[in-house]
This record gives structure tokens, C-alpha cells and sequence, in this order.
């Protein structure tokens, strides 16, 4: 399960995505995705500020829930893994 999480995440999948492809619940996804952050496969980051800017440009950013998303990369260990180069 885990593989697979990581491999949709190579993908460029979102969490829901991932959710639906996978047919599991969303928070199962998130604790999958959190489980692999800790184990070193994948790293989290914040939007750029740059990212940033383009929703501001929204007229919905205020009401927004996604503000704070994050973005998830493998590391060179979920690369090796998933034995991409």
C-alpha cells in the first residue's frame, strides 16, 4: 500500500486522488502520506511564494481552505524505492 501511495505521488497525484484511485478514506491516505514523511521517503513542503501569489489573485482566497496546503516530493530514498533515477 504504502508503494503505491508513493508511486502516485511521483505521479503528481493529489491526496483525494490517491484516495479514489486507491479506494481507501482520505484520512487513510493522510496517515499513509504522514507515515511516509517520518520514514524518510517523502519530504513536505509549503508553496513557494510565488505559488503564493497566484491564489492570492483569487477572489475566493479568503474563504479558501486550501491556503495552507502542502506538497509532498520523494527523497532520494522513495526514489530508490520506486528505483526512479
Amino acid at each position: 500500500m504504502m508503494k503505491d501511495v508513493l508511486l502516485k505521488i511521483s505521479e503528481g497525484k493529489t491526496i483525494s486522488e490517491i484516495a479514489d484511485e486507491l479506494n481507501m478514506e482520505y484520512s487513510a491516505a493522510t496517515g499513509v502520506i504522514e507515515h511516509l514523511v517520518k520514514l524518510g521517503y517523502l519530504e513536505e513542503r509549503k508553496r513557494s511564494d510565488e505559488e503564493s501569489k497566484i491564489c492570492k489573485s483569487c477572489p475566493l482566497y479568503k474563504v479558501c481552505s486550501k491556503k495552507e496546503f502542502k506538497i509532498y516530493y520523494l527523497t532520494e530514498k522513495g526514489r530508490k524505492l520506486l528505483r526512479i533515477d
